[in-house]
């Protein structure tokens, strides 16, 4: 355990975009952390400006910095975040999120412990709802692990090793891959899979991935059953996408990836279905999965679009 004085610097990123107050519950847990030395940038790509007049009441809060942005997407907000901090150690999570009051230290105490961890992710569990409703995206681990590379790849859930709601990274493995990618996370062309790339990117790098189960978030973010359908198409494109743009690499490690998806997210729900006397509902994902995966073969890599924005200090 490091001590208190010589934990470093750390930097809180959350990227908004149209949300309004739903913020003002995460800006609160963020600043009721125990962590000695951090700040905490909003980047805000918001339309309106409901956000802003939200953060206004945090005026005198000498740890938080209000950034607001014209550009347009999850993976260019992410980047102009990174090019604004100046710590190594940057957390993530969304605007819809509740954070313990341990979880920056927990959090940076992996990265000093794993010098060679690129990326951490925390367990993302659904705030209370009804569930005949419709749902809160989570991502749970009953243990901690460690990925070392690629060849040792695994998730927490079958699917996701985690989600960017409950994501550090350290910035020098970003600069070292080139940022997030804007065709990828929300209001991107792929719609999703920004952490997922991210991810991947950095243990074709050489860097490892840590998943923790010791501290977790708490997710707002309920969706309907409907949304949910339209998720699971966006998170299937996204996949493809992902599979796609590496196979395009020479990356081949991707054709098993690829196979592990069609199995845990095709073949084991139409199997399912049919045991029990239900048709399988999966031609969608097969759909959207290949054209995904077609589309990530064949585009061309967008410039970097973040150091065009125009960044105003609020």
């Amino acid at each position: 355990m490091i001590a208190a004085d010589q934990m470093p610097p750390v930097t809180i990123l959350i990227c908004t975009r149209d949300r309004g107050d739903s913020i003002v519950k995460t800006i609160r847990s963020i600043l009721a952390c125990t962590y000695p030395d951090f700040i905490l940038l909003i980047v805000d790509q918001s339309d309106d400006t409901r956000t802003a007049r939200v953060i206004d009441a945090f005026a005198g809060e000498p740890r938080l910095r209000y950034v607001h942005s014209n550009s347009q997407g999850l993976s260019v907000s992410l980047n102009v975040g990174l090019a604004l901090s100046n710590t190594d150690f940057v957390i993530i999570t969304d605007d819809d999120c509740e954070v313990p009051p341990t979880w920056i230290g927990e959090l940076t105490q992996i990265f000093l412990r794993y010098p060679r961890v690129g990326v951490i992710f925390c367990n993302v569990v659904p705030a209370p709802h009804d569930t005949q409703a419709g749902f809160v995206p989570d991502c749970i681990s009953s243990r901690s692990f460690l990925v070392e590379d690629v060849a040792h790849w695994q998730t927490s859930d079958g699917l996701n090793i985690g989600i960017g709601a409950g994501m550090a990274i350290r910035r020098s493995a970003a600069e070292a891959i080139g940022g997030f990618d804007p065709l990828f996370g929300s209001g991107s062309h792929f719609r999703s899979g920004n952490d997922t790339d991210f991810t991947l990117r950095a243990l074709v790098a050489g860097y490892q991935v840590y998943h923790t189960h010791t501290v977790s978030i708490i997710h707002h973010g309920f969706r309907t059953y409907e949304q949910g359908r339209r998720l699971l198409r966006n998170n299937m494109y996204g996949l493809g996408g992902i599979y796609g743009r590496l196979l395009r690499r020479g990356h081949l490690f991707a054709l098993r990836r690829l196979a592990s998806i069609i199995l845990v997210m095709i073949v084991q729900p139409a199997l399912n279905a049919l045991l029990h006397l239900r048709p399988p509902r999966v031609l969608g994902r097969i759909i959207w999965l290949i054209r995904g995966l077609l589309t990530g073969l064949m585009i061309t890599p967008p410039k970097p679009t973040h150091n065009r924005s125009r960044l105003l200090d609020h």
